[in-house]
């Protein structure tokens, strides 16, 4: 705790050093976690569907295997890919519970199948699109991320 010294205006002398108490502020205990979960009504058939969003997480895990197979040649690389695939597992991890608190289709609610998905609407902020341009949207830059990886791995391997 710090203090701060009074002083006496009319001699200017020290009288005795006050206790100051810094304000701290605290975040409140969350407690149960179960007001984290809301039910979004209407996404089971006009959001994202469950299907798409592993396809996104396993075009990345084998973006992840391609730089094990190919570059981790000594252990200093495998160190640093041991960080780089931590920090995956958990990005990934922290998604998925996110959209699982977030996402959760009203009890009752049918969930519509993959080719329902991909031929229907899809809410997004500025409008609908179709699943069909969202699955596209989702997957083809960490698509293109995988193959350049792949890529880059055979010709540092052949060089």
């Amino acid at each position: 705790m710090a203090t701060q010294p009074i002083y006496d205006l009319a001699t200017e002398t020290l009288v005795a050093p006050k206790p100051v108490r810094r304000h701290l502020a605290i975040v409140p205990d969350a407690g149960n976690y179960d007001e984290l979960e809301r039910t979004a009504p209407g996404i089971a058939s006009r959001g994202v569907h469950p299907v798409t969003l592993g396809l996104l997480v396993g075009v990345y895990a084998a973006m992840l295997l391609t730089f094990w197979t190919f570059f981790a040649r000594d252990a200093a690389t495998a160190l640093v890919l041991t960080v780089v695939s931590v920090f995956m597992i958990l990005y990934f991890a922290l998604i998925a519970g996110g959209i699982v608190l977030a996402d959760t289709p009203a009890p009752g609610e049918h969930l519509r199948s993959f080719p329902e998905f991909i031929k229907g609407p899809v809410d997004i902020l500025t409008g609908t699109i179709t699943g069909r341009e969202a699955a596209i949207q989702m997957l083809f830059l960490p698509g293109c991320m995988a193959v350049l990886a792949t890529t880059i791995g055979i010709i540092a391997r052949v060089s």
